[in-house]
């Protein structure tokens, strides 16, 4: 065998191809978002569950928005699989062995904390980000416990809580809400 074809069949097995890591499907995930009082905003989100290089398991996560007011709003993935009312989401989706779903109280570090939606002045925004804090597969992070998950979108923007725990700075009030199901 030539040196050339060894490199790369070393290279496979140094990148995974070669191990017993299970090379499946991508597991997929949607929502269907719709304002909590305001029937004008609705969207829609999609979750793709797939393996890293290294063997961790990467969610990316595309938000697709419209009705909202300009600027940034603050989405988090929430407790539970109810939006109706909106609080019925319960916490910020927190599931460790000491999880705080205060949603002020453990930010930024809930397994559901997401970046900030930017929404345009025309009431659009869209969001793609990739998480490694949850999982759509069975397992510790996944978003399919026994009540399931919810995404939220909230009216303000998350400042991250740098001062702690102080109200309002994971964005306050609910503004959209949709349920996460398995597609």
């Amino acid at each position: 065998m030539s040196k050339n074809i060894k490199a790369i069949l070393s290279g496979l097995v140094v990148f995974g191809l070669g191990t017993n890591v299970s090379v499946a499907s991508p597991i997929q995930a949607v929502s269907d978002i719709r304002g909590c009082n305001d029937p004008i905003i609705e969207g829609s989100a999609k979750f793709i569950e797939r393996y890293s290089e290294e063997g961790v398991k990467e969610v990316d996560v595309t938000i697709n928005v419209s009705g909202l007011s300009p600027g940034k709003h603050a989405v988090h993935i929430h407790q539970t699989a109810a939006c109706e009312p909106c609080g019925a989401a319960g916490g910020h989706y927190d599931p460790g062995p000491h999880g705080f779903t205060s949603p002020d109280g453990n930010h930024p570090f809930h397994s559901g904390d997401l970046i900030n939606i930017d929404v345009n002045p025309g009431g659009s925004g869209a969001l793609h980000t990739t998480t490694t804090r949850i999982t759509l597969s069975p397992g510790p992070l996944s978003l399919f416990d026994a009540d399931g998950s919810a995404i939220i979108i909230h009216t303000n923007p998350d400042t991250y809580c740098p001062d702690g725990e102080v109200s309002g700075c994971a964005g306050g009030s609910r503004d959209a809400c949709g349920i996460i199901r398995l597609k």
